[in-house]
């Protein structure tokens, strides 16, 4: 076990270079390249322009641009925005807070429902309750998610006015911007208003996102176990007399749920870049928000910052899954 994680980890680092690679030139592909982005920002003067030009070697052959670029990343110096004029990774790390709450009161959602909904679903199967499932989970999983968003809004906000329209916090309550100094000292002096503040905003965009995710996984989580319940250790095990509770769950579900555990992979790095388009209806001030208004503004090094960071966060996920395997399955051997 020891031995195949050190070996992963090792064929991480080319894999992130392919990455880097693929992405650094990718963006080079958009139309003007990183020098686009100037065209959209008029109140820039020209010795600026030539400053900014000069100091990230954007002057220089595509090769040594890459290298610097990579440098940069590794030693933790992610160049500046070009339209925000502060470092990137200070912009991302101001934002990163409130995509984090989101995404994890989302994921915690989806989780929670699906997966007994799905195991629930394969052990009555053609019950009522797996066609409710199954409905379910084709009306969830085609349903737009910003046509979601916006029927959320306009059925809780706005119809019935229970819930808040957008953002993170209500400024009339806190009297300041999200994480901003006088926030911080008004939360540490009143930390259960701000808690039900944060909370009551994010069960619309957090609810949006997780009836997707819900709709998708249930259906996941059915098939993997519908085919572990047929098995022939389970029938053994019901054979030796054991109980159906120890069966679907110290057997079938732990071999069901390995799979799972490479979809649950595959979204964690969502934690760190959020959802766009939930973000966008809801005004949340997070990772996906930022996103596509570094998209919009053609913000090249903001968008590089945030893309790599994303590529990196893939890759690791997808190692820890692959070590979560065998902890989860004993009968996996990396030897």
């Amino acid at each position: 076990m020891i031995g195949y994680s050190a070996r992963r980890l090792l064929q991480i680092i080319p894999t992130l270079l392919v990455v880097s690679f693929i992405l650094f030139f990718g963006m080079q592909m958009v139309p003007g390249g990183p020098l686009a982005a100037f065209a959209f920002n008029s109140r820039m003067s020209e010795a600026t322009k030539l400053a900014i030009v000069h100091r990230w070697g954007l002057d220089q052959p595509l090769y040594i641009q890459y290298f610097k670029w990579l440098g940069s990343m590794l030693t933790g110096d992610w160049q500046t925005s070009f339209f925000l004029n502060r470092p990137v990774k200070e912009i991302i790390l101001q934002k990163l807070p409130a995509t984090l709450i989101l995404m994890t009161t989302a994921y915690t959602l989806q989780e929670a429902i699906a997966l007994p909904a799905g195991i629930l679903a394969a052990l009555r199967r053609y019950s009522l309750f797996d066609q409710f499932v199954t409905f379910f989970s084709y009306v969830g999983y085609s349903m737009p998610t910003f046509w979601l968003g916006l029927m959320m809004l306009l059925i809780f906000a706005v119809q019935i006015p229970i819930l808040p329209v957008a953002g993170i916090i209500d400024l009339r309550v806190a009297g300041a911007p999200f994480l901003t100094a006088d926030y911080n000292t008004w939360f540490v002096a009143h930390p259960l208003t701000g808690i039900l503040d944060i909370a009551t905003h994010v069960i619309l965009p957090a609810t949006t996102i997780a009836i997707v995710g819900i709709a998708g996984d249930s259906r996941f989580v059915r098939a993997s176990m519908l085919d572990t319940i047929h098995q022939d250790y389970i029938r053994t095990a019901k054979a030796k007399g054991m109980s159906s509770r120890v069966v679907v769950l110290k057997h079938a579900l732990r071999n069901a749920l390995l799979p799972v555990i490479t979809n649950i992979a595959l979204n964690l790095p969502g934690l760190f870049s959020g959802a766009v388009v939930t973000e966008a209806i809801f005004s949340w001030p997070g990772m996906g928000q930022l996103f596509f208004q570094a998209l919009s503004a053609y913000d090249y090094p903001l968008l590089m910052g945030i893309l790599f960071v994303s590529a990196c966060l893939v890759v690791v996920f997808n190692f820890l899954a692959d070590i979560a395997y065998a902890i989860v399955d004993p009968r996996i051997s990396y030897a």
